[in-house]
């Protein structure tokens, strides 16, 4: 993704050395996590399918899949299967914009594996749909876009229940599993996919409910990370990079346009990011946005700047 439109605050570069693509350090095959329960939402589609692949790569021992279709569950745990005959799978349907389908999705995953649970992936997402401008004389629609400013966008409350009040139900019914004591879980680690788009205040480029949601899905990570830290829980906000999915796909209306050139993220990147994220304990990088496009080894040796400066988190510049 070319960084020039965008000022330097929104951290494309905040790694020298970008990836479009897992490689070296974010394969899944060297992050092995033996042992670790997953539990991913939003899996039957684009990067939940990939992220729970990645897990899979991985050698976790146990993975919960949720989506709100069930021929993308079976589709993926027949994936799943493929990559660990011997991977044990909980596929569950779930809408996450209803607690009481998360809350029971948790119960699932408590009965399953009696309490152990290292990562919670929540990875549903959802943003407005396309509107057409329409010939006055006519009443004919043409020009399929996204809409543009808060009165066009009339999908904006359907966005702001999955991204965001999904995000939460799904962090409100997994986080006491996660920081139990009896958890025998070391990485403790709850992920929400954010979005470069949290910082974007056009929304000639992707519409305001969509960036509004992934902005207050990265101040509740940080509430998370302060507010458990004593529990042992880790909260990360993540971008996934600027990746071609069944939600993306239909975005660009004409080649060479900002969808069409900006979606050069490999879809399995994210996935193999993950999985080095949550291997060990990261607790310097808990409570901050990151994007999974930055050299992971580049971001090890910013440690300490990370931690003395407070960075990558949300503050108003004064």
């Amino acid at each position: 993704m070319s960084s020039g439109r965008f000022p330097p605050s929104y951290g494309m570069e905040f790694t020298s050395t970008l990836h479009q693509k897992a490689e070296g350090p974010t394969l899944p095959e060297n992050n092995p996590s033996p042992g670790y329960i997953v539990v991913v939402t939003g899996a039957g589609k684009g990067l939940g399918v990939y992220i729970s692949l990645a897990y899979a790569r991985a050698g976790v021992t146990g993975i919960c899949i949720s989506s709100r279709t069930q021929s993308d569950l079976d589709s993926l745990e027949k994936q799943l299967k493929e990559v660990d005959p011997k991977l044990e799978i909980l596929s569950s349907i779930c809408d996450t914009t209803k607690p009481e389908a998360v809350k029971h999705l948790a119960e699932q995953v408590q009965q399953k594996w009696g309490g152990r649970l290292d990562v919670v992936v929540a990875n549903a997402g959802v943003i407005s749909k396309y509107v057409y401008d329409v010939d006055p004389t006519t009443g004919d629609k043409s020009n399929r876009r996204l809409p543009k400013g808060i009165v066009e966008d009339d999908d904006f409350a359907r966005v702001i229940d999955i991204n965001l009040l999904g995000s939460y139900y799904v962090a409100k019914y997994f986080t006491p599993m996660l920081v139990a004591p009896q958890n025998p879980s070391t990485v403790r680690s709850y992920v929400v996919m954010s979005s470069l788009a949290s910082q974007l205040t056009q929304s000639s480029f992707v519409p305001t409910a969509y960036n509004v949601a992934k902005l207050a899905n990265n101040r509740m990570v940080e509430h998370m990370a302060e507010d458990h830290k004593e529990q042992g829980l880790l909260a990360f906000a993540v971008h996934p990079g600027a990746v071609l999915t069944p939600q993306t796909e239909n975005h660009s209306t004409q080649k060479g346009d900002a969808w069409d050139t900006l979606m050069s993220e490999d879809i399995g990147l994210c996935g193999g990011w993950l999985t080095w994220l949550t291997r060990e304990r990261r607790d310097w990088l808990s409570g901050r946005y990151l994007s999974v496009t930055w050299d992971v080894d580049e971001l090890e040796a910013k440690r300490d700047e990370i931690v003395k400066e407070d960075k990558l988190k949300f503050k108003m510049t004064v």
